[in-house]
């Protein structure tokens, strides 16, 4: 093993991968959004709650959201293993988005909402501290989405998202680590065939 990470083409793979590596690992860490991957929430609704999900107490419900891109994502409310994903209009601002009510049906109506929106600052920045009626902020990383609704506050964890960062932090260490040691012995070999060269007597 020692001969092999002491090569230096082997030196270079290493250490371009674990800089190639690291500097991906931590985009995909410092993204706003994990597209196309699931954020769920598992809950069982209590009694206080009845009226806010308009189910029985004691119903379970698992709610998950896949945000597609900045302008649409899938909504899914599972009730004891009945419904079916649909598809929402969003509007992502930063590490917040907000989900627009029915009414928009095509791409030139998004733009001309949002457009009309934005026209309006104090419509605009209501909507993104809260005070928009009926539509309630998503603050969102890479890992959750928490949401208040209607007074329950609702925190959706992306497993995918987690996984990956674990699997990949621990193949980012494993490079890192063959990548120092590759340059390591690398350099001792060099230090130690010029030592050996400089020892060889001349012959005349």
């Amino acid at each position: 093993m020692k001969k092999f990470l002491s090569k230096m083409p082997v030196m270079i793979v290493f250490l371009s991968l674990a800089v190639v590596g690291l500097v991906f690992y931590i985009v995909m860490l410092a993204r706003p959004v994990s597209y196309g991957m699931t954020y769920t929430w598992n809950h069982v609704v209590t009694e206080e709650e009845t009226s806010t999900f308009g189910v029985e107490a004691g119903t379970e419900i698992s709610y998950s959201l896949k945000i597609l891109n900045d302008r649409k994502m899938e909504q899914s409310i599972i009730q004891e293993d009945n419904g079916e994903p649909i598809e929402v209009w969003i509007i992502r601002n930063g590490n917040k988005f907000i989900m627009i009510p029915g009414g928009v049906s095509s791409e030139e109506e998004y733009d001309a909402m949002v457009e009309a929106l934005k026209a309006n600052k104090k419509e605009w920045d209501a909507l993104w501290s809260g005070e928009g009626e009926g539509m309630p902020v998503f603050n969102v990383n890479a890992f959750s989405i928490k949401v208040d609704f209607n007074g329950v506050d609702i925190n959706m964890t992306c497993t995918g998202a987690i996984v990956f960062a674990s699997v990949f932090g621990v193949i980012e260490v494993a490079l890192i680590t063959f990548g120092a040691l590759s340059l390591v012995f690398f350099l001792k070999n060099r230090k130690g065939s010029s030592t050996q060269s400089a020892d060889t007597p001349v012959v005349e």
